[in-house]
């Protein structure tokens, strides 16, 4: 199935418009920082990587006569180069053809000039690498936009301390009428840990202020927003969440977990449908300018939200490939998960499953043992409750996703999918642990034996791995993302940014955190449990296929599968680790179509 064109943007609208997207707080696909000095926005160290002698760009042309009848003659053609299939193999060939949206043939240059005819568009590498394109298995699709239209950036390197935050929060006031919400968000505060209605009302006196870390698990709001909300001393902690408070029991702003922070929300103004299409519509360029052909948007709240992902799917506006899952928050989602959501899929929008959040961030991580943390023995459901709800939404022979930070959450979870899986067996249900940050050693033969896939973001380490051994202690922390034993034991592994809750949305970070495991202060973190950039593109390529029950059409250049394909300006193989974070995705193709070129 063919789509129409997209409106293609030049390299240089891309980076001018890139390099303000998430205000400042992701990267222009390699070119500039992602947010600011101080977390995580350097390149990591040339000495963290092997030096490795790229493949030369100088390759001279190759020449291709037009031989092949029209009906046999290939759409699109690529000569020339390093052709990364990413196949059973890891096969290296030189050239790739496409006719009908689909691979038509993979192989030498000689195979595939047979294929070229008059109206076959050629593109010669000059040695230039080809890979699948990158599929994004976990990542807030629309939230990306939301980041630009509903929120207000308080971030790196204008805003690391309370006192820039509160002048920034000043500035933004300046422009709001009396008694209209500040809604932002932020990324880190230099030793102040969250910030507290303290912080916030000294300059936001007649404004309800509400803002969210950018991880997506804490908010912060002001007393005027406590008060609209009701929120008062009385206020228990709803099961799951909790709420910051004062030695003396009064409220001190910070809401802890999504179902404390919706004891606040329920007041903000909410973004509108409208919001949401334009949101869609303004990520779609910024993914597929990086690479990125195919992405799963895990965490879906609110029934009209996915509905307006289908919708924009059937009007045919879609030119990446989207999956979505619905967020059951509280037990009353499970209802609406049952009875409320349409099943419905194409090749570039589908209604893929459902998704818990069993905890939260590292701090509120669910465990076995105390951490160091805000909270480390509560799970966000009551667990029999949510064993009960993974069990109901197995029936319906979808997938089910569950964010686990901690090994108890992990552990918990596994559980439920046994049980489930118990009561009804399915041939592949395929259920995933995303995140999976601290998992215990015998929990990933559970995790093999169940069919379990993975889906992490080595790249967390770069945000937080120099606090883990502070957090969880030195023999805990040696077991956060680990990578190379889940693969080492048959584990699936599928790689993501986790954008926007991480501050970048290209895969190059992802790829690098994979390769490298370096935390900010540039010191590799258990560095056995590091991929090989093999390994990691297969990961983000074919694991995250496999992810989505998607691996026999797309993850792998490969006959017969979809054209989803990347033309870069580096070999991502023979690399340094400077030159793939500089990598430019040169041209993306999706279903044989041309959605970005530069």
């Amino acid at each position: 199935m063919k789509k129409k064109n997209p409106k293609r943007i030049t390299r240089r609208q891309f980076l001018i418009g890139a390099g303000g997207a998430l205000a400042g707080a992701t990267l222009a696909c390699g070119r500039g920082r992602q947010v600011g000095d101080g977390v995580g926005t350097k390149a990591p160290s040339e000495t963290l990587a092997p030096v490795l002698t790229p493949v030369s760009t100088e390759s001279p042309p190759v020449q291709v006569t037009p031989v092949a009848p029209a009906e046999l003659a290939a759409d699109m053609a690529f000569v020339g180069g390093q052709v990364i299939t990413v196949d059973p193999g890891d096969t290296i060939a030189q050239a790739v053809a496409i006719k009908d949206g689909l691979i038509q043939a993979v192989g030498s240059d000689s195979d595939v000039a047979a294929l070229v005819g008059e109206s076959t568009r050629v593109v010669d590498l000059r040695g230039r690498a080809v890979t699948p394109g990158l599929i994004d298995s976990h990542n807030h699709f629309q939230v990306v936009g939301l980041m630009n239209s509903y929120y207000t950036p308080f971030l790196p390197p204008d805003v690391v301390t309370v006192e820039q935050l509160q002048a920034a929060l000043a500035e933004a006031i300046a422009r709001k009428p009396e008694g209209e919400w500040i809604i932002g968000y932020f990324l880190f505060l230099q030793g102040a840990g969250l910030p507290t209605k303290h912080d916030l009302d000294p300059v936001s006196p007649n404004h309800p202020v509400w803002i969210v870390q950018q991880g997506g698990h804490y908010g912060s709001a002001n007393s005027l927003a406590l008060e609209i909300a009701g929120i008062t001393a009385e206020t228990p902690d709803p099961i799951g969440g909790m709420i910051g408070r004062d030695p003396g029991g009064e409220p001190n702003g910070v809401f802890y977990n999504h179902r404390a922070m919706d004891l606040l929300r329920l007041h903000v103004p909410r973004y509108t449908t409208d919001m949401v299409r334009d949101n869609i519509a303004s990520t779609q360029p910024l993914f597929s300018a990086c690479g990125v052909t195919s992405f799963q948007d895990n965490n879906v709240r609110g029934v009209d939200n996915v509905a307006t992902y289908l919708d924009v799917g059937k009007q045919g506006k879609m030119y990446l490939r989207g999956a979505i899952y619905y967020t059951l928050e509280w037990p009353g989602d499970l209802d609406r998960a049952l009875n409320e959501m349409e099943h419905y899929a194409d090749d570039f929008m589908r209604f893929a499953g459902f998704k818990f959040l069993l905890d939260g961030q590292l701090t509120m991580a669910y465990c076995h043992e105390p951490h160091n943390g805000d909270r480390w023995n509560m799970p966000t459901w009551d667990p029999q409750t949510y064993k009960d709800a993974v069990r109901q939404l197995h029936d319906t022979g979808l997938q089910i996703c569950v964010h686990c930070a901690g090994d108890a959450a992990v552990d918990l979870t596994l559980d439920a999918f046994e049980e489930a899986m118990d009561a009804n067996p399915r041939s592949d249900p395929r259920h995933r642990i995303e995140h999976a940050v601290i998992t215990k050693p015998e929990s990933t033969q559970r995790m093999k034996d169940l069919g379990v896939v993975v889906c992490t973001q080595p790249q967390f380490i770069r945000l937080g791995g120099d606090g883990y051994v502070d957090l969880f202690g030195e023999e805990r922390a040696k077991r956060a993302i680990v990578t190379k034993e889940w693969l080492e034991n048959d584990v699936v592994l599928a790689l993501s940014s986790d954008a926007p809750s991480t501050p970048w949305y290209t895969p190059h970070a992802t790829l690098i955190g994979a390769v490298t495991r370096a935390t900010f202060s540039n010191q590799r973190y258990e560095p056995a449990q590091a991929l090989t950039i093999q390994e990691a593109l297969r990961a983000h390529t074919m694991g995250s296929a496999y992810a989505g029950h998607q691996e026999h059409v797309r993850g792998s250049i490969e006959v017969g599968k979809m054209a989803d394909l990347v033309m870069w300006s580096t070999d991502p193989y023979a690399a340094t680790m400077k030159e793939l974070w500089e990598m430019v995705a040169e041209m993306t193709v999706v279903g044989g179509e041309v959605v970005h070129e530069v």
